[in-house]
């Protein structure tokens, strides 16, 4: 800890990412970590780990004068959620450490320092380059990276437009991504119904603006909108599979063109539970075309005013 200040200067000063990477470099975590091998990272370092019943929470950690903290985290989880709640947990301990706690000098109110949790933690399971490197070999493909490097849909998709918007070489793409979250319990699902989804997260690289939430009632829609009726996403949950749209029109409802669009449903045991939509310019749209290929999706024209 001391030899981040001594080189930072300040809590403040030291962002989610850098703090991941020196983690990662300290401790001589792999590219790929497992639960396992965390468990293990955090339990070198003193802190002690516990599950439990934490209605509301995914985690929360605490500590007893001058005793080892220890992070508490919601039993049931699966692993990727729970790998994500130990390293925000550390996150916030680390600044506590550091004398930069959510309640402590000022510098950095409580959604700052979840956000930035988040951010670490994200940092620390898809670290940059092998993360950037297996995007573009997946041709953007957000299930295969939730696979590959077993974290959340949302996680991914908000991590992919990070790094994206990084990038200023030629390889740099622009890159919108939707995720619509199928309502109630899982174990009620039986007839599949557009009405039941909604989006549940919303993540666009800076070059897409104009099509993101709150830009001039554009393509992509709001966080908390359901599915709109004769939309490639209810074409998609109709008909059970992928559907590919080459390069949407202007109209005077929608007069922002030029878009590819996947809308791609994902089963979790046997039950349609979401739609992932993604975006791309005409010009790197040829990597969705690459994903599509995979899946044999309904191929579409579009005249209409209005797609998500």
């Amino acid at each position: 800890m001391k030899s981040l200040i001594q080189k930072y200067g300040s809590p403040c000063a030291i962002s989610a990412e850098a703090m991941a990477d020196e983690w990662v470099l300290h401790s001589g975590l792999s590219a790929l970590p497992c639960l396992s091998e965390i468990h293990g990272k955090l339990q070198s370092y003193g802190l002690s780990l516990e599950q439990a019943t934490i209605p509301g929470l995914r985690g929360h950690h605490y500590w007893y004068r001058d005793d080892d903290p220890t992070i508490v985290y919601q039993d049931g989880e699966w692993r990727g959620a729970v790998e994500f709640t130990l390293l925000h947990e550390l996150y916030e301990v680390m600044l506590g450490k550091l004398g930069a706690t959510a309640s402590g000098d000022g510098c950095s109110p409580d959604a700052d320092v979840c956000r930035g949790a988040n951010q670490f933690a994200a940092a620390v399971l898809m670290q940059k380059d092998i993360f950037l490197q297996a995007l573009y070999q997946s041709h953007f493909d957000i299930v295969w990276l939730h696979q590959h490097f077993c974290c959340s849909y949302s996680a991914i998709a908000i991590r992919a437009v990070h790094l994206l918007d990084q990038v200023e070489d030629a390889s740099r793409r622009d890159l919108a991504c939707v995720l619509y979250q199928r309502r109630g319990d899982p174990q009620s699902w039986h007839e599949c119904d557009p009405a039941d989804f909604y989006v549940d997260c919303v993540a666009c690289t800076s070059g897409l603006l104009p099509w993101s939430e709150g830009q001039t009632g554009g393509l992509l829609p709001r966080r908390g909108d359901g599915v709109s009726p004769g939309s490639i996403v209810e074409l998609s949950l109709k008909a059970g599979r992928p559907v590919l749209l080459g390069t949407t029109r202007a109209s005077a409802a929608s007069p922002i063109a030029n878009l590819v669009l996947l809308s791609r449903p994902v089963l979790w045991f046997g039950h349609l539970s979401k739609v992932i939509l993604q975006g791309m310019t005409p010009e790197d749209g040829h990597a969705l075309e690459a994903q599509a290929g995979r899946l044999q999706p309904r191929p579409i024209t579009y005249s209409g005013s209005r797609l998500t």
